[in-house]
């Protein structure tokens, strides 16, 4: 019998089979000349004014820890599934950029620190790599988008800690959307150019939110002193958002991609004041997260999706904002 071995640190693939495969270690950083590097590269199809550099969560794991091959068929497709879905979000409004990278296996997560970031670091270079040769190469002066999930908002934020300060770069961002991962108050304080959203129309800004159910705690993804914005009612405080103005969770099929359902009118949203956490109200049998890393409760897997059609009406209203900025 075929077995679904769901592993969350998305980091959220359900990963089909029945066992898992052997991936090699990619020896080499990837050639971002090279359109084999990207998974989409819109390349004279440019059609819309404004970009979005989209980064994909943890896809694989079960061998040990280990980095992506970027080389990897099946690991390619499970990579493109996931940019499709979250892209999703931002594809009505911006050309869609996304590159393959040496991400890390999802063991990084039981890793120590020191050898979690040694894991982790080559996957990082590679997005900063790809970033930089977008800029240089494919982004002609347009606004661009950063959007990531989870490791993919991980490598995006080191990205933004490395590089960002740079007045050129922050006039033409009009939101990093840094999803299910954390920025905490310490990183404001050392990297004064990361500058978290404060509502439903500034640019410049961070977009970052980890969905959980009440009282659930801190997780690898959500760190003491995450600052966060709930993506229902765009405020930084606890005021709740009501379930009336949820404009509708979209759900996916993590393995083939397909929609299964659109729920208008999710829940009740509110971010809790003891823990950061985006709080939803949701039957957590027919919202099953896998607990294989996070606790229960953690509802990492649907950061997306429980908030996709509110996410794409968001991207819309800042994209419009940051044309008014700029005329």
């Amino acid at each position: 019998m075929k077995k679904y071995i769901s592993i969350v640190f998305a980091f959220f693939l359900f990963i089909s089979s029945g066992c898992f495969a052997t991936h090699s270690v990619s020896s080499g950083q990837p050639d971002y000349a090279q359109a084999e590097s990207w998974a989409f590269l819109p390349v004279g199809q440019t059609d819309k004014p404004v970009d979005v550099f989209y980064v994909y969560p943890t896809i694989f794991g079960g061998n040990g820890p280990e980095r992506m091959d970027i080389a990897d068929a099946d690991l390619r497709h499970k990579a493109d599934v996931q940019i499709l879905i979250n892209g999703g979000v931002f594809t009505d409004e911006a050309n869609l950029f996304a590159p393959y990278y040496r991400q890390a296996s999802i063991e990084v997560v039981w890793l120590a620190e020191q050898e979690a970031d040694q894991l982790l670091k080559e996957g990082y270079q590679d997005v900063m790599s790809a970033f930089d040769y977008y800029m240089q190469h494919y982004n002609q002066g347009r606004p661009f988008i950063l959007a990531g999930f989870s490791q993919g908002s991980m490598a995006l934020l080191e990205l933004m800690k490395a590089k960002f300060n740079n007045p050129q770069w922050q006039k033409q961002l009009v939101a990093a959307y840094l999803i299910g991962y954390s920025v905490t108050e310490q990183d404001l304080h050392k990297y004064p150019w990361l500058k978290m959203a404060q509502g439903e129309t500034d640019t410049g800004v961070i977009v970052s939110y980890n969905t959980q159910l009440p009282h659930s705690g801190h997780s690898y993804v959500l760190k003491e002193g995450a600052q966060g914005i709930n993506p229902v009612n765009w405020k930084t405080d606890s005021t709740v958002a009501p379930a009336a103005a949820h404009k509708g969770a979209v759900i996916f099929d993590a393995v083939t991609g397909e929609k299964r359902e659109e729920v208008p009118h999710l829940s009740d949203t509110y971010l809790e004041k003891e823990s950061g956490a985006l709080v939803v109200q949701v039957d957590p049998v027919k919202y099953n997260a896998s607990q294989a890393v996070f606790p229960t409760g953690v509802l990492h897997m649907y950061d997306y999706m429980f908030f996709y059609n509110n996410l794409k009406e968001n991207v819309e209203r800042r994209v419009s904002a940051l044309h008014l900025h700029n005329s």
